[in-house]
């Protein structure tokens, strides 16, 4: 299961010189990707050519039934076999400048509702194996993979299929998937490891990956109420594009990339109280741009001024985060109404709305100067009494 993990690395790509010495011999350069990948294409054409998967004996189970997918090579009794060639749907997907091809095989496309992208995360069994079909890793129990942590063939592969029809509980704490997405995926190196060294898989290895999808999450890695599909700000089906392209506020907070960053823009209000999605369904498409610069003020570090229930009072004075973590529920809610007063027109429950309450008579949207009209140390604003 490790093997599929994405790695990070201090390799810089171009020209890497690992010392042993001062014998040029000894010096280990990475290889340019386009030769690399040329190569690469020429030795999976050549499988998908001379290898086929067991079809028949799907066609010879109902759909819905479970049945794990198995290659082996067009010769002797096999001879008259389909190819993969003849079944394969080829995709490009653009990485490091190279517009790499890779070829995806669906079997069963999967009775259940959900389909992964990119950025969710998917319950799976698999198995990974090199084109001499040696098996480097795998598992036959269903395991939790986040797509963006594992190799980039890997994920244009399985987004390709539906998660499971039913999933049903056997009982003895195993479980039984009716009608799971089953597939393939072959892929160059440029997709997988490339020169980074893994146990079992050689430098410069083409890849192959069999699964069978049983679950998927839906993703908001950060909880600030943007799907991570939508914090791939550079649109390369890759939250953690290099370069800064998906970290607005360029920061290292938990990694920096806005997927797992719950202030995107560093201005110190957390995203998920800067409006970013005002219908709710995950998709910043509708973000408040208070200014009308054309940047959503959630990725506008200039735009911090945020009333989302417009009395008078910005949301960061309103303490919708006591505890700092993110999440707002701990949101203060004076009256106890169910309603934060963040998002409550009328914090105390007095009938007066707060904006009538001179909570803010400099108007600068912090109450610091609220009127307190019985001198009981509590502002007008939350004081249901005054």
């Amino acid at each position: 299961m490790k093997k599929i993990k994405y790695l990070f690395s201090f390799i810089i790509t171009g020209i890497v010189l690992i010392s042993c010495g001062n014998d040029d011999d000894n010096r280990i350069t990475v290889r340019d990707r386009g030769e690399v990948y040329t190569e690469d294409l020429v030795k999976l054409q050549n499988y998908l050519n001379t290898h086929f998967y067991n079809y028949e004996e799907f066609a010879a189970h109902p759909v819905g039934t479970d049945f794990a997918i198995a290659f082996d090579t067009i010769a002797n009794a096999n001879a008259n076999k389909i190819p993969l060639s003849s079944q394969v749907a080829s995709k490009v997907l653009t990485r490091d400048g190279i517009d790499y091809t890779y070829y995806t095989l669906i079997v069963r496309q999967g009775g259940g509702l959900e389909q992964p992208t990119f950025a969710d995360s998917t319950l799976v069994s698999y198995e990974g194996r090199l084109l001499d079909n040696t098996v480097f890793d795998g598992s036959i129990n269903s395991v939790w993979f986040d797509l963006p942590n594992v190799v980039d063939g890997f994920t244009a592969g399985i987004s390709e299929l539906n998660e499971a029809a039913s999933i049903t509980s056997n009982g003895d704490g195993t479980l039984s998937y009716f009608d799971s997405g089953v597939g393939a995926v072959f892929m160059p190196s440029g997709l997988a490891y490339f020169n980074r060294i893994q146990s079992a898989i050689p430098q410069y290895s083409p890849l192959i990956f069999t699964y069978q999808l049983r679950k998927v999450k839906i993703t908001d890695h950060d909880n600030d109420g943007i799907l991570s599909k939508f914090e791939d700000l550079d649109g390369d089906q890759d939250v953690r594009s290099p370069e800064d392209r998906d970290n607005t506020d360029k920061d290292r907070i938990n990694g920096g990339f806005n997927y797992i960053d719950a202030d995107d823009d560093g201005d110190g209000v957390p995203t998920i109280f800067e409006n970013a999605d005002p219908n709710g369904d995950g998709d910043p498409s509708d973000a408040e741009d208070l200014d009308g610069n054309g940047i959503p003020g959630y990725l506008d570090p200039n735009e911090v001024n945020i009333d989302l229930d417009n009395d008078g009072i910005q949301n960061r004075f309103e303490q919708p985060d006591p505890n700092g973590n993110g999440n707002p529920g701990d949101a203060r809610d004076t009256d106890n109404d169910g309603i934060p007063d963040y998002l409550d027109s009328d914090d105390d429950g007095d009938g007066i709305p707060t904006s009538q309450e001179h909570a803010d008579p400099d108007n600068n949207g912090n109450p610091s100067d609220a009127r307190d009209t019985d001198g009981d140390g509590i502002p007008d604003y939350l004081d249901p009494d005054s």
